[in-house]
């Protein structure tokens, strides 16, 4: 006969049976992250890049993939399939590391044909030491392996977020998968704006070596040919989005300018060795980086602007190539060196 607390035991461990069976039902049907059901592609929840990224990249069908950071967030996939007559995919981490993006890259191989990659290659992640980059990917769900879905399904967090994706579908706030985190339309570019959101700093007097950022840029720079000799078969497209004049009067007072343009010289020296690469580069676009009409902030720029350069890249516009690439990158050099900051708040 049972004591009174091996009922008490045994009821305790059937209520918390029932409540995990109820936790891995609710995720499994509301499946917010698209681990088993496919996205609408009319209408879902977007709210997780790092973790919705793994189900567009096991859910979809796509030649072209296309990455990067919040920078890259505004181009929509169609786009591409339009200009390059592919089929594209979208994953994008804000203030990724070269390691999450390696994470993403290797399991969307696994998943389709990848025949090319369209990367925004960020200075500023360039220049950041890598241990200091995130590692914040759920790699559970970057993966096929069935026997870690447990992970997934009785986790607090994903069920608050099923009860959240059900919450919003009532509501009727979904939006298409081709307008998955896009952030273009929720805030406004302006001038007055980017100066708003733009802490201009102190000048610190003092000029960085120009070797400073260039033990992180190697370092990062190391992952990315990594890519390229694994990939051997596979088209990269690195672009290089439009800083602002803003983002350089940042790198005139912290006395930052010689290691920021040492940084560009040696990236696109390495990365124009490999036949598998090409370089689109806008930051040397002087019209769209002064008008500040583009930005919400002094980096990021406004969905009209990517769509030109969308457009632009097949067309070999923007294009560095190592016959233009001293031309262009000493071009950039002689305009931000001798840009009258101070003419931007008169």
């Amino acid at each position: 006969m049972k004591t009174p607390y091996q009922r008490w035991a045994a009821a305790l461990l059937a209520t918390a049976a029932v409540l995990l069976a109820l936790c891995a039902e609710t995720v499994r049907l509301v499946d917010p992250f698209f681990h088993y059901h496919d996205p609408d592609p009319e209408g879902e929840v977007w709210f997780d890049q790092r973790a919705q990224g793994a189900g567009l990249l096991r859910s979809q069908a796509y030649e072209t993939l296309l990455m990067g950071s919040s920078l890259a967030a505004n181009y929509r996939p169609f786009w591409f399939d339009v200009f390059y007559d592919t089929s594209t995919v979208k994953v994008t981490f804000p203030n990724g590391g070269f390691g999450e993006f390696t994470t993403a890259l290797d399991y969307a191989c696994t998943q389709q044909d990848v025949q090319r990659v369209i990367f925004g290659l960020d200075p500023n992640l360039l220049a950041r030491s890598p241990a200091e980059a995130p590692e914040e990917l759920p790699d559970y769900l970057y993966d096929d392996d069935p026997w870690n879905d447990g992970q997934y399904l009785l986790n607090k967090d994903v069920l608050l977020r099923s009860g959240y994706t059900l919450l919003k579908k009532a509501q009727g706030e979904t939006q298409t998968i081709q307008d998955a985190f896009v952030w273009d339309g929720n805030v406004f570019f302006s001038k007055e704006l980017a100066l708003a959101g733009y802490e201009r700093p102190e000048e610190t007097g003092i000029a960085l070596p120009e070797d400073a950022f260039l033990e992180n840029c190697r370092e990062n720079l190391t992952t990315v040919t990594g890519w390229l000799e694994q990939y051997p078969d596979t088209e990269f497209i690195f672009f290089f989005s439009p800083y602002s004049i803003l983002f350089w009067d940042k790198m005139d007072r912290l006395g930052q300018t010689e290691a920021m343009l040492a940084l560009l010289e040696e990236t696109t020296e390495t990365l124009l060795r490999y036949d598998n690469a090409e370089l689109q580069f806008f930051m040397a676009d002087t019209d769209v980086i002064t008008n500040l009409d583009n930005y919400a902030d002094h980096i990021h720029v406004a969905g009209r602007v990517t769509y030109r350069m969308a457009q632009a890249m097949p067309t070999g516009q923007y294009r560095l190539t190592a016959e233009n690439r001293a031309e262009v990158l000493d071009g950039l050099r002689d305009f931000v060196v001798h840009y009258d900051y101070d003419e931007i708040w008169k």
